[in-house]
């Protein structure tokens, strides 16, 4: 590949990349809402497991806790991806631009 191939791919990663840790980061701030919204609802009351607003903040927190889960392996591989693009474009630097002065 060449130089001007790999950064266009090392800049397309990188702004996959950060759009997966955006959406890490939102899910994140839902899963807040939702434990702050429980702790709320489950003050005062000694059974809440019966109720259905209970249990369908506890249902979205493990949807929302799963596709954490999915975005940040997907941000693992882009970053091992990344980092190897990297290195193969640190490579090519080295052999595109090293003089050969023994010739």
């Amino acid at each position: 590949m060449t130089v001007c191939a790999l950064n266009t791919n090392i800049l397309s990663l990188t702004l996959y990349k950060s759009n997966l840790e955006y959406s890490i980061m939102n899910i994140s701030s839902q899963r807040q809402n939702i434990a702050y919204t429980l702790s709320r609802a489950c003050t005062g009351t000694t059974d809440f497991s019966n109720d259905p607003q209970v249990q369908s903040l506890q249902y979205m927190d493990s949807y929302l806790e799963l596709q954490q889960k999915n975005l940040e392996t997907q941000q693992k591989a882009a970053t091992t991806q990344l980092e190897s693009l990297q290195k193969l474009l640190e490579n090519n630097i080295k052999k595109d631009f090293t003089i050969n002065l023994s010739a």
